[in-house]
């Protein structure tokens, strides 16, 4: 073949989805438990908008990935396909750059999860936050003002709250298992 052979990444298919079985089942707990869900409806939510972050999130990494320099790239493939990082000049800096990235990927992941999961519960008809008041009197609108919450809020807030958590506890436990493969693998080494 010539200088470009197709690879294909059985062992980052593999951890990722390793990866999305721990992500699946923490979130799942979580939302079972703060936002009152049932065992299978959590673990279908769970899952659906974890495999939504996934696939967006790597379309999302395969349109971008072009627009890296090329010491990016090479360091960013050789990671993902292989596990460690080429001796270049930009190995000094790969940890915050990986760092932001990962902060990025859960800000976005966050916020895709939140929309995610408020549009499947929207239409499997079980969002059950109230609905905002449209016409309200100067009285009311003054009321509110001053106490600072309303129903609508408290229930969003408390929505939110479950996802963050969710995602923050499948986060963790993925940054545990990255650090627990690359202390396994330079071992074997």
């Amino acid at each position: 073949m010539g200088e470009l052979e197709p690879v294909f990444p059985l062992k980052a298919v593999m951890f990722q989805i390793v990866f999305l079985l721990v992500a699946i089942a923490l979130e799942g707990m979580v939302l079972r438990q703060q936002l009152r869900l049932g065992y299978k409806q959590s673990i279908r939510y769970a899952a659906a908008v974890n495999l939504l972050a996934v696939v967006v999130g790597w379309l999302a990494f395969l349109a971008i990935e072009p627009l890296f320099e090329p010491r990016l790239q090479a360091q960013v493939i050789s990671y993902v396909l292989f596990d460690n990082l080429i001796n270049n000049t930009l190995k000094p800096q790969m940890g915050w750059i990986i760092l932001v990235m990962g902060l990025v990927a859960f800000f976005m992941t966050l916020i895709l999860k939140l929309k995610g999961l408020e549009l499947m519960m929207r239409a499997a008809n079980e969002w059950n936050l109230p609905s905002k008041p449209k016409n309200l009197t100067r009285k009311e609108r003054y009321s509110r003002s001053r106490t600072g919450t309303t129903l609508y809020k408290e229930a969003a807030s408390q929505f939110a709250i479950a996802v963050l958590q969710a995602n923050a506890l499948s986060f963790s436990a993925i940054l545990l298992l990255l650090i627990l493969r690359s202390y396994v693998l330079r071992g074997v080494a």
